[in-house]
């Protein structure tokens, strides 16, 4: 469900932030994140790496380190390797699907029943 408010930017840029939007989406600190999407502003609460897996850095950590990798210069080189790539694994990945979505004449209904299940 989408809501909207008329909000005042100050002479300072600063934003206020309606209570029952601040209590909604469980802001308790200072730090929220910022989003410039196209045209438009998201503000979300702000997840520390640790808290979060958007980025999979700490899965790409543990991946280092299980292949045995001791040298620390060698382990922050392959990592800052390894990020610089995720992005373009992520859009390979996403050509690869819709290369062999566009041949599939199921309808989407039909794929959902086959990823998900039934339920």
């Amino acid at each position: 469900m989408s809501e909207s408010r008329i909000g005042k930017i100050t002479a300072k840029r600063q934003i206020t932030i309606p209570k029952d939007y601040y209590d909604k989406l469980g802001f308790v600190e200072d730090n929220v994140e910022i989003i410039l999407d196209n045209n438009e502003l998201r503000i979300r609460k702000y997840k520390k790496i640790e808290e979060s897996h958007d980025d999979y850095a700490d899965l790409i950590l543990k991946s280092i380190l299980d292949e045995g990798i001791q040298n620390k210069d060698e382990i922050l080189k392959e990592f800052r390797l390894r990020m610089n790539l995720l992005p373009l694994a992520a859009q390979d990945l996403i050509q690869d699907v819709r290369e062999k979505v566009s041949h599939d004449r199921r309808s989407s209904e039909e794929l959902d029943i086959e990823v998900f299940g039934d339920n």
